[in-house]
């Protein structure tokens, strides 16, 4: 019974004796992250930001002043159209001559800028880049004309014999419609139409007033001549 009884308190013991080394281990454990942490803000140097360091902003790879554009800057009216090669409501827009009717009867007073929102088909996109690279040698407009006379025939082949028929240097052009040169503008100006929820095209902004769809020249008039108005 003796050695009975001295079973427990054996347990005990040993149970206590464990927690001492528990809490000894426990407590040089802190210590020593306490040591490391003490070394860390010591031997921790921060770097001074330098004064007035240039923040890098965005490349605007897709500024308004370098898409293709008929009129002077200066003009109080700014109309940006939005537009597909390979978008017949294009062909018609461009066939119903209207552009022509706002320059004749706005003259100096508008400035036409071309975005390109090629979604229609494709083919688009590539079109897109290659009347870029037409535009890269000043003649992006006889380019746009002649493919919507061609009823918006954009296949590569087309897009070359264009090209050629309006006298462009086809080794350059060749070379930048190979390269993509102007994928990411392309990209970046259909990106902003889709800013603007677009829900038709051909679609056109007038001093950053959206107007979508096909338009008439009324279309046009209507919020024109108010703008005009309140700039006398």
């Amino acid at each position: 019974m003796k050695a009975n009884q001295k079973l427990p308190m054996e347990l005990a013991s040993g149970k206590r004796h464990r927690n001492r080394l528990y809490l000894s281990a426990a407590v040089v454990g802190l210590l020593i992250l306490g040591a490391l942490i003490v070394l860390l803000r010591l031997n921790f140097k921060p770097v001074a930001a330098p004064i007035n360091s240039a923040i890098p902003t965005p490349t605007d790879v897709a500024p308004l002043d370098a898409a293709p554009s008929l009129g002077p800057k200066t003009a109080p009216i700014t109309i940006i159209e939005y537009g597909d090669f390979g978008c017949p409501s294009c062909v018609v827009w461009y066939k119903l001559g209207i552009l022509n009717e706002l320059r004749a009867k706005y003259g100096d007073q508008i400035r036409f800028i071309w975005r390109d929102f090629p979604v229609v088909t494709l083919l688009s996109p590539k079109a897109a880049e290659a009347g870029q690279c037409a535009h890269e040698q000043d003649k992006f407009w006889e380019f746009h004309d002649l493919i919507y006379e061609r009823e918006g025939a954009i296949e590569a082949s087309d897009l070359t014999a264009y090209a050629a028929e309006i006298g462009l240097d086809m080794a350059q052009f060749n070379e930048c419609v190979t390269s993509r040169r102007y994928q990411e503008r392309v990209n970046a100006e259909q990106t902003l139409g889709f800013q603007f929820g677009s829900v038709g095209i051909p679609w056109f902004v007038v001093n950053n007033q959206p107007l979508f769809g096909l338009q008439h020249l009324p279309a046009f008039t209507a919020l024109i001549d108010p703008l005009l108005a309140a700039k006398k």
